[in-house]
Formats: C-alpha cells, sequence, structure tokens
C-alpha cells in the first residue's frame, strides 16, 4: 500500500511543495503548519516523493527516541556524506553506535572545562587585532574565523599551531570563506584529508599523545579492544570540524543581530559580563552568567542553526494515529516548533526570561531542541553554550558593539539557517 491508495493519511496541499531549501522554505513550512497543523503530507516533485513533516513534541519524540530504530537519517544526507565521509553525522546502524561510544568522553565536561583557556585566549586575540584599528568589522566573517580557530585548536592543539606557522595560512580556512556547496568544494574539502593525515602520521611516529580531542580518539577503543582506522578518524574530524564551526558561527551572529535590536536586553547581557570584568574568564564563572545563556538559549529558539531535521521510515510504522508506509520521508523542523502558538506564548518575540529558572515552566523535551534529540542529540552542545557564553561575554566586558544594519536580514535555509548578508559591526567605548 503506498500514500495514493493509503485512506489512512494525514491531509496536505495537493500542488507539489518544496520545504526543505530555497529562498521561500521557510516561510512555506510555517505557513503550511499554520493551514494544516501539527502533522500534514507534502509531494516534492524534485525527488517524487511524499513527506509528512510532524510538528507536535510526542510525534517527534516517537521518531527521534521512542521508534528511532526504524528511522534512518533522510533527505540530503548524500550531499553531506560526500563532504564528511561515514562520521556519525551520518553513519547509521551499529557502526554509529560504535563510533558514537568511542568519541563521546572527548565530549565529557571535565574536558570541556580544560578547554575554556583556549576558548578565551582565541576571542581575546580577536578582541585585540579588532581595537588596533576604529574600523567596521565584519562580524560574520570574523565569527566564523573564530569559532573555526576554537575548533582545530580543541581537536589538534599544538600540530595546529605548528602547521598554520609553517604553512603561514590556516588550511582550514576555506570554510571561512563564501562557497557554493557544491561537488568543487566538496573535493577541496575532502583534500584536507591529507592534512589530518600527516598530522596522525606524525603523532604515531613520535610516539606523542596530546590533550586535545585526536588523541583521545587516537586512543579509544570499543568493546573488543579495536581502535578506529585512519579512515575513520579522518571522517570524525572532519565531521567535528564542520558540526563545531558552523553551527556555533550562525547561533552567535544571530545572537549579536538580536542584541543589536534589542538594547534592553543588551543592557542587561552587558551589566552582568562587567560583574567578572577584572577576571581572567574560566569555566567556573559560567555560572555567574545566567542571563547571557538565557539569551543564548532564546536566541537559537527563534533561530536553531539545524532548523530541519529529516528522517526516512524503513518499516511501517503509525505517528499521530496515521500510517507511515517504508521509505516515507519524515521533516521535523524546529525552527516552527520553536513558534508552535501553543508552547510559547508571543512566539516570535525575543524574550530571553523565557528560559529564567523561576520563570520556565516544565517544558516537553521536544518543545525546545536546538541541538536535535535522543540517541542522535549533537554530541558538542555543551562544547558550543560554553564556547557562546564564554564569547558573549568577554566581548560585552570590554567594548560596546554597534551592529551597522541598513536594511533588515533575512534567512538563508541552507543546512544551518543563517543571515542572508555578512553583518558588519563597529565598536564604541572600548576598556582596555
Amino acid at each position: 500500500m503506498d500514500l495514493l491508495t493509503d485512506k489512512n493519511i494525514p491531509f496536505g496541499p495537493k500542488e507539489a511543495s518544496e520545504v526543505e531549501e530555497g529562498p521561500q522554505a521557510l516561510s512555506n513550512i510555517l505557513n503550511l503548519f499554520h493551514q494544516y497543523g501539527d502533522i500534514y503530507k507534502i509531494y516534492s516533485e524534485r525527488r517524487n516523493n511524499y513527506t509528512y513533516v510532524i510538528s507536535d513534541p510526542e510525534m517527534v519524540k516517537h521518531v527521534l527516541i521512542t521508534n528511532n530504530r526504524n528511522y534512518e537519517k533522510g533527505v540530503g544526507i548524500d550531499r553531506v556524506k560526500i563532504l564528511l565521509g561515514n562520521g556519525i553525522m551520518v553513519s547509521e546502524g551499529n557502526y554509529w553506535k560504535r563510533q558514537r561510544r568511542m568519541i563521546q568522553p572527548a565530549f565529557h565536561k571535565r574536558v570541556i572545562a580544560k578547554l575554556t583557556d583556549d576558548i578565551a585566549q582565541a576571542n581575546e586575540t580577536m578582541l585585540s587585532n579588532w581595537l588596533t584599528g576604529n574600523k567596521e568589522i565584519n562580524l560574520t566573517a570574523e565569527l566564523s574565523s573564530v569559532t573555526l580557530r576554537i575548533v582545530l585548536q580543541a581537536l589538534f592543539s599544538v600540530d595546529f599551531q605548528q602547521l598554520e606557522k609553517r604553512e603561514g595560512v590556516n588550511p582550514f580556512a576555506l570554510l571561512t570563506e563564501v562557497h557554493e556547496r557544491n561537488l568543487v568544494f566538496a573535493m577541496k574539502f575532502r583534500a584536507l584529508a591529507k592534512t589530518i593525515q600527516e598530522i596522525i602520521n606524525l603523532r604515531r611516529k613520535e610516539h606523542r599523545v596530546e590533550e586535545d580531542f585526536l588523541s583521545m580518539i587516537m586512543e579509544a577503543k570499543n568493546d573488543e579492544g579495536q581502535g578506529m582506522s585512519d579512515r575513520e578518524i579522518i571522517d570524525e574530524m572532519m565531521t567535528l570540524i564542520v558540526a563545531g564551526h558552523e553551527t556555533t558561527a550562525s547561533a552567535l551572529t544571530w545572537a549579536w543581530y538580536l542584541l543589536h535590536k534589542h538594547p534592553e536586553v543588551y543592557a542587561r547581557a552587558k551589566q552582568e559580563a562587567l560583574q567578572v570584568q577584572n577576571v581572567h574568564l574560566g569555566f567556573h564563572h559560567l555560572e555567574q552568567l545566567p542571563y547571557i545563556r538565557q539569551v543564548i538559549e532564546e536566541t537559537m529558539r527563534l533561530y536553531p542553526p539545524g532548523w530541519l531535521l529529516t528522517r526516512r521510515a524503513m518499516q511501517d510504522d503509525v505517528i499521530g494515529g496515521y500510517h507511515v508506509p517504508p521509505k516515507t520521508d519524515i521533516f521535523i523542523s524546529p525552527y516552527v516548533i520553536h513558534r508552535h502558538p501553543r508552547y510559547w506564548e508571543q512566539p516570535d518575540l525575543f524574550n530571553p526570561e523565557r528560559f529564567d529558572a523561576s520563570y520556565r515552566r516544565e517544558r516537553h523535551r521536544f518543545e525546545y531542541f536546538p541541538f536535535s534529540g535522543g540517541p542522535r542529540q549533537c554530541i558538542g552542545d555543551f562544547f558550543a553554550l560554553v564556547e557562546m557564553q564564554l564569547h558573549l561575554a568577554l566581548i560585552l566586558r570590554t567594548t560596546d558593539m554597534e551592529i551597522l544594519v541598513d536594511e533588515p536580514i533575512s534567512m538563508e535555509a541552507q543546512i544551518n539557517l543563517r543571515p542572508d548578508k555578512p553583518l558588519f559591526a563597529r565598536l564604541i567605548n572600548p576598556r582596555n
């Protein structure tokens, strides 16, 4: 039985609809939600396939947790594989479980806590460069650069520093440049695997272990005492570079844009940052910055970097009382659910107090999930939150930043949800 003959299927538009990419993707998926509700079906001419789009937290839980074994990664995953090989973002089944278990210890809070000095140093270096001149800053490019530097430092530590010094440039810098994510870019990016292989070879030759992710993953063993092959290590490194860079840079760009649009929020966040002005910011200071954490959480409610999650049913299932035949695509949009009026009062309003502990009500796990959820929740979610919290606090306590916006910024729905044009800024009243 297929969706053309099955009567127990959700309603949806008769005409073909594209919601996963393109200039109208976000408005399309939001408008269809308001028209058809928590579950509806659409037909894609380009894919020649039907898709269920679900916006109910309990249905999302069914797909991502309760019956997650029936759902593999869906639309768009083949393009990601060209970039990332078979890393944990795209791998499936027992192989994915094996890789995830071996990588997970690198993201323990204890490990992340040790990285805060590197995170602070990267941001302080960026700030120092900004303060040398009274010029406009391409904030989008700067945030892309600093988040890339942080993730490379976390992955490769001293080897990244030596490589950059030897080459005179950051060989991974192409990730900060504006590229169409096409086959040519993919080939250039995959060529970076040679650079990672050189680092692995050097460490093995010198029998050297560093306090970074690469060493932890090279030393990791599965339940049978086997480690990863070099090819597997490289795929995971490539995955962590991309996942740990673009999403964080996009979220920080939106955070600064929202702070610019809401001066009262900016003032309160700045006041909080100034309370830790005369100290070297470290991991233990984060608990003194709860409002800045709320700003980040509310930013990712409105602009979740991973705005669309895709899955594909492998066997028959039932979601919300509707039959799901095998090979049906499932779309889940945090962007839509984070704006669901049933769960969010004035959903389009930027209000960080939603995430204040005294204000917050008990939420369903999938009313708010900017890092996805279930077994495949983003492995670096805590790292990203720490990185963003430190970044905002360091900038806010040092200077005032004016965002230079002549016209409204729109959203561009690619793999990440990013601004459609670069954001520029200027520093005011820096405090050295």
